[in-house]
């Protein structure tokens, strides 16, 4: 029996976010899906703070506890 493992991963170092699968614990196929994730996430942030076409928003980030990244954002 084999163990399949799908990720969803972030690359600091080039700045994608991909969906990776692994085969017995070796990555088979990788997936660059930063723009399909980056789009949905502005989407959700403009729906969930009620803003429109022509709206803007400041993201400030601010680092608080180790390790722990906190975004503010203001409306």
């Amino acid at each position: 029996m084999t163990k399949n493992t799908q990720t969803l991963e972030y690359n600091k170092e080039t700045g994608q976010i991909t969906i990776c699968k692994y085969d017995e614990g070796f990555l088979s196929s990788s997936n660059d899906v930063t723009t399909a994730v980056m789009t949905l996430a502005l989407e959700k942030l403009y729906d969930d703070y009620g803003l429109g076409i022509g709206d803007e928003v400041v993201i400030t980030k601010k680092k608080s506890l180790d390790k722990v990244t906190k975004f503010e954002v203001k409306k």
